[in-house]
């Protein structure tokens, strides 16, 4: 009998997580703005292509219950978690496989969403042909698959760092070695030259991207045995083998020429015909690294001239964050908001500050267009001296600005909204995978597809307890048992735990309250 194959990811572990831009929500959303008719995404088949443990389709499955999800794994170890996992949270429309890709038939199926992160960059040719084929074969005639990769120009100082630690590890064995002696000689790399050079900046900002990941992706990622970058152009060719057409990115914005100078853009609108070429020259601009590229079948009609109205149809939501920790109701204030990947914005219109400030208030909450209209006209009316003139077409002007900040990044259009609710009721309940997520450490999976880190104990034994069954009184009771049992710990000012009940049963009374509305406003509650 023929023994199971050890990869890598048995023998180290690769960090797994919500994939936020591979939800089907976000591939719908671009889809539909390009004139696509995707499947709904409350009822869709969805099929992820190396998905380690399913963590990213274990949290799809818990928002998504009346759709299906497959994923498919060469890493044993990988997929009996993820198996294990989900028969304790107890889902139904989540089927995880152990195979090797390409073993699998080109034709798997019927998918109408087909998600290949983290893959595509560290497998050979042969295997990047089977993805795409499979892409091709499995793919729903409306369907979108979304294929992540590492690219060039960007990646060649990755490239540069990943040679120079696999030269330094050649006569280290062990996968712990190689992670911290390819980060100790990074660093003293980094900080070699008393005079720095571009060549020490290029290493300074690698040693500072790297030490915001976890080592094991560093294993699996500079140091694997497989790691190649490739132009955008290089897999369009690919994918138009297979007979795929260019849809867009999963971040809108990263398409558009923001930030480039106007003798830059007109380089770009020269060639806008051709939008796989005018992309790569947009990356030789920007030193693009890494790509989140939708496709679909060439015979599916796409309309890419776009205009403000379409924001009309979705629901936004925004996570950007403000400069000052509270608004200003000064009038003619400019206030600064900024996005995780660098895009702000300044400005001293009422009306889009009343926007920003109502939907940072709202969190993870996505609003309809029209209930936004209403809420934000008013507030700005109400707190930011709003007044509008008489011929003014505020619905329009919000419509135009929503657009506008949409296409910076700022923020983000939806056509479905999550299954989480924003208030805490009498006997709240929490998502089922965060539930048990917490009761095995202090990470848990949102209902809008994110991670979250737990603040401290408390949080997480309120989160291990809303099933929907206890009041304030039943939570308050069987949170101090959690304690006195030793299965948490609440820890001091020292990171010391704390023996003294009485302290833990007046920090939880203090507390309560406060922590179950924490709860609510990171999408982890279930109406």
């Amino acid at each position: 009998m023929e023994e199971p194959r050890v990869t890598s990811y048995d023998n180290v572990a690769y960090p797994s997580f919500p994939i936020n831009y591979t939800h089907p929500d976000r591939l719908a959303t671009v889809a539909t703005l390009f004139g696509m008719k995707p499947v709904p995404v409350e009822k869709c088949r969805v099929l992820e292509l190396g998905c380690s443990d399913g963590a990213n389709l274990l949290a799809m499955a818990v928002g998504l219950p009346h759709s299906e999800f497959v994923g498919v794994d060469f890493a044993g170890t990988a997929i009996a978690r993820g198996r294990a996992l989900a028969a304790e949270v107890g889902l139904k429309n989540l089927t995880l496989r152990h195979l090797d890709l390409l073993e699998m038939a080109q034709d798997y199926g019927r998918f109408d969403y087909i998600i290949v992160h983290g893959l595509y960059t560290w497998v050979p040719q042969p295997v990047r042909e089977q993805i795409l084929s499979i892409c091709k074969g499995s793919l729903a005639p409306h369907g979108i698959a979304y294929v992540s990769y590492n690219t060039l120009p960007g990646c060649y100082s990755r490239l540069m760092i990943r040679e120079i630690m696999l030269f330094h590890n050649r006569d280290f064995s062990e996968p712990q070695q190689q992670m911290q002696q390819g980060m100790t000689l990074l660093k003293l790399l980094a900080n070699s030259m008393e005079e720095p050079e571009i060549y020490t900046k290029t290493l300074c900002d690698e040693v500072e991207r790297m030490s915001k990941r976890a080592k094991e992706a560093l294993y699996h990622d500079e140091l694997a045995e497989v790691f190649e970058p490739i132009y955008f152009r290089q897999f369009m060719d690919d994918a138009r083998r297979h007979d795929l057409q260019f849809l867009g990115e999963a971040d809108f914005f990263e398409m558009l020429p923001r930030g480039l100078k106007p003798k830059a853009k007109e380089v770009l609108d020269k060639i806008s015909d051709d939008i796989v070429l005018s992309g790569q020259y947009l990356d030789f601009m920007r030193g693009r690294c890494f790509r989140k590229t939708l496709l679909c079948h060439p015979d599916v009609p796409l309309n890419r001239v776009q205009k403000p109205d379409c924001v009309k149809s979705y629901s936004v939501s925004s996570a950007t964050k403000p400069d000052s920790i509270a608004p200003s109701f000064e009038a003619g204030a400019h206030e600064s908001f900024q996005s995780g990947a660098g895009a702000k914005l300044t400005t001293a219109d009422p009306l889009a500050r009343a926007l920003f400030w109502y939907l940072i208030e709202r969190g993870a909450e996505r609003i309809p267009f029209e209930r936004l209209v209403t809420e934000v006209e008013s507030r700005a009316k109400q707190s930011f001296g709003f007044v509008p003139k008489s011929d003014r077409d505020v619905r329009s002007d919000l419509a135009e600005f929503i657009w506008m900040s949409y296409s910076a990044g700022l923020l983000d259009l939806h056509v479905h909204v999550p299954p989480f609710v924003v208030h805490v009721s009498e006997r709240p309940l929490a998502s089922p995978l965060a539930r048990v997520e917490a009761r095995h450490g202090d990470v848990v999976s949102t209902l809008h597809h994110r991670s979250l880190k737990l603040g401290d104990s408390i949080q997480r034994g309120l989160i291990m307890l809303l099933d929907g069954t206890r009041d304030r009184s039943a939570l308050r009771r069987d949170l101090k048992e959690l304690f006195e049992s030793g299965s948490l710990a609440l820890l001091d000012e020292n990171i010391k735990p704390v023996t003294d009940m009485n302290a833990v049963t007046k920090r939880i009374d203090d507390e309560l309250d406060e922590v179950l509305n924490q709860i609510a406003r990171t999408a982890l509650l279930m109406g």
